[in-house]
């Protein structure tokens, strides 16, 4: 089977994400005003619509979006006015991880394009109309009901699937549709949505692992309705082609951060000299050196300097907190008796400056801006000793803030 053809959106208005949710009541609505027109499965506060975020953040730009339910009515939508379908694909914790409904609907429509692919974990959290109340039932997606299957057997709870989304089960819920006794499942974000409603559990979902693939796509209508096996077989050749472009961007991300981890990785070297030559493992004026050369590449590359300033920052800040610390070790264990040679240790720091930004830049022409889904290959990769938790929670959190300047010509 012939790989689909992927090509980039145009860019569209940009909105907030709380902004957008709160203007959403109804199920079929449009979120912006102008840009490329998506029709998304299920409704706002959806896993399809932090999907979607996700994605949009991703390419800085954000979609005229209609909210269409089911995806056979999803498909529909797209395929009657010719413009994308963002819909799951297949999740980690489903028996053969294609999603059912998708399959279903794939018979009658085939992905004629696929533009993009979001990997994205999937927390499960409890809405009801009180904190307390006894609940015997759970509605969502049928879909989501099979990822809580132990959950929903530990509190003797019967399923009650809603087709339409988890969204339309918290809004059924928020409008009385259900008794009393009856929880909403789906994502964290329909707080946001129905504030009416009240969060009883959060994580409750059957495999803390749990992923679920989505697809921006182009869909045409079938000549005739295909088997379920073929149509599962259609749906499995899409997931390979999203899988594809997702380990694609992934891997890019990991040559950035095996450099960022080389780079902090040269600090016990630094702090050993420092330690040797009683030298104090601050040096503003170095750190300045290194801020400017950073921001004079950046210029070059086309990357935002502000960004690039606070990152390579956070960088200086751990690099400095790993000097502390190895220093603190050193008081009871003694200073290693080994040779740092700091002239070859600032050529090693340039180069990996350089390759990081170079990286950098590469990956975001390539790949768009990093976004949280990247956030656990990157707590992965950093693997230097006396680097905590909160360090890299920084780094990342100002390395997903660079972004590229628009309309730039880089230089040499």
């Amino acid at each position: 089977m012939p790989s689909l053809p992927v090509r980039p959106l145009e860019k569209p208005l940009k909105l907030s994400f709380i902004s957008r949710l709160l203007a959403l009541p109804a199920l079929l609505l449009t979120l912006t005003t102008q840009g490329a027109p998506v029709y998304v499965q299920a409704g706002p506060g959806s896993f399809n619509h932090a999907a979607l975020d996700l994605l949009a953040a991703r390419n800085h730009m954000d979609y005229q979006r209609f909210y269409s339910g089911t995806p056979a009515h999803t498909y529909t939508s797209a395929a009657q006015a010719q413009t994308w379908a963002f819909s799951a694909l297949a999740n980690s914790t489903i028996e053969g991880q294609l999603v059912p409904a998708i399959v279903d609907a794939m018979r009658s429509y085939q992905v004629t394009e696929l533009s993009a692919a979001v990997h994205m974990p999937i927390e499960m959290c409890v809405f009801g109309l009180n904190k307390t109340g006894k609940i015997t039932h759970a509605a969502s997606h049928p879909a989501a009901l099979k990822q809580i299957a132990r959950w929903l057997s530990a509190h003797q709870l019967q399923a009650k699937p809603v087709p339409k989304g988890t969204n339309e089960a918290a809004r059924l819920l928020a409008a009385d549709q259900f008794d009393q006794n009856t929880v909403a499942v789906g994502s964290c974000a329909l707080k946001a949505v129905y504030p009416e409603l009240t969060l009883r559990e959060t994580g409750i979902q059957d495999n803390a692992d749990n992923h679920t693939l989505f697809g921006l796509m182009k869909m045409e209508k079938r000549p005739q309705p295909i088997s379920e096996d073929e149509a599962r077989s259609a749906l499995a050749h899409v997931v390979d082609q999203a899988n594809v472009l997702i380990n694609t961007r992934t891997d890019s991300a990991k040559a950035l951060f095996s450099h960022i981890n080389q780079r902090l990785a040269q600090m016990q070297p630094v702090a050993l000299f420092k330690a040797q030559k009683h030298r104090p493992i601050e040096d503003l004026s170095r750190e300045a050196v290194v801020l400017s050369k950073a921001l004079e590449q950046a210029q070059q590359q086309c990357l935002d300097t502000g960004s690039v300033k606070a990152f390579f920052q956070a960088q200086m800040d751990a690099a400095k907190a790993i000097q502390y610390r190895y220093r603190a070790q050193w008081l009871s264990e003694g200073v290693p008796n080994q040779e740092a040679d700091l002239t070859q240790l600032r050529n090693t720091l340039n180069q990996l400056g350089a390759a990081i930004l170079q990286t950098l830049t590469t990956h975001l022409a390539q790949h768009g801006n990093l976004t949280t889904e990247l956030k656990p290959v990157f707590l992965a990769a950093l693997n230097t000793d006396n680097l905590t938790v909160q360090d890299k929670q920084r780094l990342y959190q100002a390395l997903q803030s660079v972004r590229r300047v628009e309309n730039c010509q880089a230089t040499d």
